[in-house]
This record gives C-alpha cells, sequence and structure tokens, in this order.
C-alpha cells in the first residue's frame, strides 16, 4: 500500500463535467464577530459534498437483483449487513452478530450446523422504523424463493426443510430449519457443512420489509413472485449511514442518515458520479471529484508519483477475462480455436507493466486455493486455432473465407467496454488479424458499460470482456453451476456440465484446506476444458484520493476485503 502526498495543483480542467467540483461550500454566518464564532468557523469542513467517480451504472441499485458491482458501490452506504469483513477476510460484527453450533454425531462428525442471527438493540432504517429479525428473514426468504432469479447462491445452502419449501408450491409458506426466537433473534439449522454458510447467513444486508415487501400502490410480497421486491430496485432503503436521495444524468446523490447507529456520518453529502476511465485522474487531480479508481497501468502510475497525488494501491479480489457465450457458440472446437489465438502475455505487460500478472484459471490468486503451478492451458497458437476450427467442419471456399458446409463463414463478435483504455485491446487487435488470414471475421464492438452488459445478459454476444470482483471465497456456484445459466444467476457463459457441478458441490462442503485445494484445481482444470472462460490477467486495485479529503480520516488497507467504502461515515472533509 502506498499513500502520496497530494501537492498544490494548478491544473485546470478543460471537461465539460455537470458536478461542480465537491458540492456546495459551506461558508457559514459570515458577520460572525466574536472569536468564539470565528472559531466554530474555522472548525467547519469547506466542503459538504463528497464525490466518488465511477464506471457507468446499470441503475439496479437492490442487493438482491442487482447486476453490476458499480451498482453495488453506490447502495452499500445505503444498508446495514448482520456481519461486514475484516482485512483477513474474517467476519466481523456490524447490526447483528452470528454464532455458530456444530451437532455431531457420537464419531465426533459434524452432521448439523445451527446458526444464531442476532441483531442489535436500538436501529432503525432511514424512515425510523426498527429494524428487527423480521426484516432479516424477509431479506432470506426472498432469495430462498423458488422464483428469485438474482445472484446469491443462498439457496445452495443445505437449510432443513428448504427443499419442501421450494418444491411444495404455495401450501408450503415456512423453512422449518429457520425460526424466529424473539424480536431480534433468529436460529437456521443446515444439514451437513459448508465452507462458507456463515458468510452467506451473515455477510447479507438488511431489507426492510415493510418497504421491500410492499409495492407503493399497498401489493404485498407473495411466495413465487418478485414483482414487489424488484419494484423497488430504483430506489434503494435500509440502516446504513447514508440515505439514497436521487438518480438523474449519470449522478447518484444521497444524504447523511443523522440515526446511523454508528453516528452520524462525519460529511452531509455523498455522490457517485460516471466518469471516463481515460479522465479518472484529472477529475482527482483539480479536484472535481474526491476518490475514484483508474486502471493502475504504468502511465498512471507514473502521473501520481510525479504529480505526488494521493493513492491506495492494493491487491484485487478478482481477475480479468475473457467469456464466450456456450448458447451461442455451441460448437466446443469452436471455442477452443478461439482460446489458442488470446495472446495474453504481450497485451498484459504492455498495458499493466509489473501491476498485473497473467492469470492460468478463473479465479483470483488472492485465494488459498488458486493453483499456484497452473500452466497456461490454450497457449497463443495460430496453427492449433486453425485445427479446432477445421474439426468444426470448417474450410477455406473459392474466394478465401472460412465456411461450414452451409457456406457460412465464420464470424465472431466481442464486446468489450471502453476499448481505447482496455486491458485487453492488444489481444483482440491481434485476433482480429489472425482471424482474417484464417478468412473468418472478428468483429470487435465498442460498447458503453451498460450497453455491453444488457447484450451479455439477454445472449446477444459471442465473446466479451470484462472482470469478476469481491470475490472473498472459492466457492464458484454462482458463476460456473448450471442453475446459474440462462439468466438464472452469473454463469454468464451458460456452462452446463454435470462434472463441473459435481465439484462445485464437492469443494463447498470439503473443509480441509489440502483437500479442497485439489478438488479446486480439478474443477478449474475442467472449466477450461469447456473452452467458456479465458482468464486475461490479475491485477492491482487502484483509489485516487483529492487533496479536499482530511486523509488521515481514509481507512488505510492492504485488503482487498475491508476498504474506506465499509467506512464512508468517518472520511472528513477539509
Amino acid at each position: 500500500m502506498k499513500f502520496k502526498k497530494f501537492l498544490a495543483m494548478t491544473l485546470i480542467s478543460t471537461m465539460a463535467l455537470s458536478l461542480a467540483a465537491c458540492g456546495s461550500n459551506n461558508t457559514g454566518d459570515t458577520n460572525a464577530s466574536t472569536e468564539a464564532g470565528a472559531e466554530a468557523e474555522a472548525s467547519k469542513s469547506e466542503f459538504d459534498t463528497m464525490v466518488v467517480g465511477t464506471t457507468e451504472m446499470n441503475g439496479i441499485f437492490n442487493p438482491l437483483f442487482y447486476t453490476t458491482a458499480f451498482d453495488s458501490y453506490v447502495f452499500g452506504p445505503v444498508f446495514s449487513s448482520v456481519c461486514g469483513l475484516d482485512d483477513d477476510n474474517n467476519l466481523i460484527d456490524d447490526a447483528g452478530s452470528l454464532d455458530v453450533n456444530e451437532i455431531k454425531d457420537d464419531a465426533g462428525n459434524t452432521t448439523q450446523v445451527e446458526y444464531t442471527i442476532k441483531l442489535k438493540e436500538g436501529i432503525t432504517f432511514s424512515d425510523g422504523k426498527p429494524v428487527t429479525i423480521d426484516d432479516y428473514l424477509f431479506t432470506i426468504y426472498v432469495q430462498l424463493d423458488p422464483a428469485y432469479d438474482g445472484m446469491s447462491t443462498l439457496s445452495t445452502l443445505n437449510i432443513v426443510g428448504l427443499k419442501e419449501y421450494r418444491e411444495g408450491g404455495d401450501a408450503v409458506t415456512e423453512v422449518s430449519g429457520i425460526k424466529k426466537v424473539d424480536d431480534l433473534t433468529a436460529t437456521i439449522l443446515v444439514d451437513g457443512v459448508n465452507i462458507i454458510g456463515d458468510k452467506l447467513l451473515a455477510n447479507q444486508p438488511i431489507l426492510p420489509k415493510h418497504y421491500y415487501g410492499v409495492s407503493d400502490d399497498g401489493t404485498e410480497y407473495k411466495k413465487g413472485d418478485m414483482t414487489v421486491p424488484k419494484s423497488r430496485n430504483s430506489l434503494p432503503m435500509g440502516s446504513g449511514p447514508y440515505v439514497f436521495k436521487t438518480y438523474e444524468n449519470n449522478i447518484v446523490s444521497l444524504e447523511a442518515n443523522p440515526n446511523y447507529f454508528k453516528g452520524a456520518p462525519k460529511t452531509p453529502n455523498l455522490k457517485f458520479q460516471v466518469v471516463a476511465e481515460a479522465n479518472k485522474v484529472d477529475v482527482v487531480a483539480n479536484g472535481e471529484m474526491d476518490i475514484t479508481d483508474p486502471a493502475a497501468d504504468k502511465e498512471t502510475m507514473a502521473r501520481l508519483e510525479a504529480e505526488g497525488i494521493e493513492y491506495n494501491l492494493t491487491d484485487n479480489n478478482g481477475y480479468g477475462y475473457i467469456g464466450i457465450d456456450a448458447n451461442r457458440i455451441s460448437d466446443i472446437n469452436v471455442r477452443k480455436g478461439l482460446m489458442h489465438l488470446m495472446n495474453r502475455e504481450p497485451a498484459v505487460k504492455s498495458y499493466f507493466g509489473d501491476l498485473a500478472e497473467v492469470l492460468e484459471r478463473p479465479m483470483t490468486s488472492t485465494l488459498a486455493e488458486y493453483p499456484q503451478d497452473a500452466e497456461p492451458y490454450y497457449p497463443y497458437d495460430k496453427a492449433k486455432a486453425l485445427e479446432y476450427f477445421t474439426a468444426a467442419g470448417y474450410k477455406k471456399d473459392a474466394n478465401g473465407k472460412l465456411v461450414n458446409d452451409k457456406g457460412e463463414q465464420l464470424k465472431v463478435e466481442v464486446g468489450v467496454g471502453d476499448l481505447k483504455s482496455h486491458p485487453t485491446a492488444g489481444i483482440f487487435s491481434q485476433m482480429k488479424i489472425d482471424m482474417e488470414e484464417m478468412g473468418a471475421e472478428l468483429i470487435v464492438s465498442d460498447l458503453q458499460f451498460n450497453v455491453l452488459s444488457d447484450r451479455m445478459n439477454s445472449g446477444d454476444l459471442d465473446m466479451f470482456a470484462l472482470a469478476w470482483g469481491n470475490s472473498n471465497h472459492c466457492d464458484l456456484t454462482q458463476i460456473y453451476h448450471s442453475s446459474s445459466a440462462d439468466g438464472a444467476g452469473s454463469n454468464r457463459y451458460n456452462l452446463k456440465d454435470p462434472e463441473v457441478d459435481k465439484l462445485l458441490e464437492q469443494v463447498a462442503t470439503t473443509l480441509d484446506l489440502e483437500e479442497r485445494k485439489e478438488l479446486v484445481a480439478q474443477e478449474l482444470d475442467l472449466i477450461m476444458e469447456n473452452a467458456v472462460v479465458m482468464p486475461v490477467y490479475q491485477r492491482k486495485n487502484l483509489n485516487v484520493f483529492s487533496d479536499n479529503l482530511k486523509i488521515d480520516t481514509v481507512y488505510r488497507t492492504e485488503s482487498p476485503y475491508h476498504t474506506f467504502r465499509d467506512e464512508y461515515h468517518v472520511i472528513e472533509m477539509k
């Protein structure tokens, strides 16, 4: 981690931004005449608004149904969770606590685990209503609903009675293993063990039942219908440090929650504003924004050092990748041929220098289970690629085009957000040339992020370049399990492999680390064999901070698990 002192800047930006630098000046009473009044005036912050630059948002600000990390950054300060994570990726109490009781048989084997969730007294939502265990249980039940189609994998936890609840129709209204003890306490009984059972249950935002369970017209949430919870997607409400106010013109405005149980935030207003990747350092350097996250490439780091701009550089608990939709490119030979045309090393080193490394398996290498000795599965090899295309039935016609037996040329479209500033640009530039030489065509579509996301989610792209983030465990069910495909979860590749599913389920229930490492290695190899994802880079996270902040109030960490985003309420402006 590095923090550099921000030096006085005379740079004047030529950009026309819709939001002025850090909000309104809080000048106070200009007629104050007493010495005491002058001292009080001097103690006030010059700025009352902290502005965070972000990548384009989709506007789904619901913890249960969001689809991008950028939306989650926005709604994060609106909610409190039962527990959070510390720097070492361990659960810590937040709005509540979680206790674990293992139930063992006569041989000492754990047969069941009982989790006790207890909320703190006196916490209220931003509308003044009390936070109770009914709100937590409502949040849980929505995720366990058979109609739930968000990213949560809570339903993979083997809660007693869950199968009967999901398969029993309207007649079954409760999960027998979930018990309300009192207004602040509940227990959840799980068969067997799950390596992330505690995080699945405790790292949960608490949604107010009276708001997410009832729509504006009075319609109440019912099992089997997500309409009511989704009706709140654009206007979140919780018990966190900030209250959501507006979203317009690519700007989200939040206001401090004076009743936040950890104390009112030090900065009255928090805004999130979309900013282009190429402009992220500029807007912080000239004070138009206070925090943002440019890519940690060589040029950016050189500029930060040269200009003395404050920054924080940490490992990223995620990775960049190129995905292939198996529904659109169903022939595995075509997918394998495409994989062999992805020349990653030159692109990654050219873009990041020593600030990233080529990743060989589709899981962040920050986790202990990542196979550190993994070798390239599909090394760059044009001849091998052509072999696979030929095996798929493609051959050159009289015009030199690579066509199938129907005379259709091999054409593939890949979607990339902000191509000029993207680490994969070099890969696709070389790939396009190689495919043209073979008589095939690669269409590289430079898309706005929300368009890229929408087209990918609707199955309208053959390939896409994106990144995963915020990974705090090795259970990859959400990403690769068959049940998460076809829009039901985060399986963007539409991978459906029973053997992968089996390994995913084994990993989730294997407590021994060394045994789990072996299973993860097998699982990742099999995912690579399916040729639906090419891991590209493991990079650093970079955040830069303006001189408008009291930098000693910004949470300093080398960890990707607990960051300043968890501590917005303590950041002060100058």
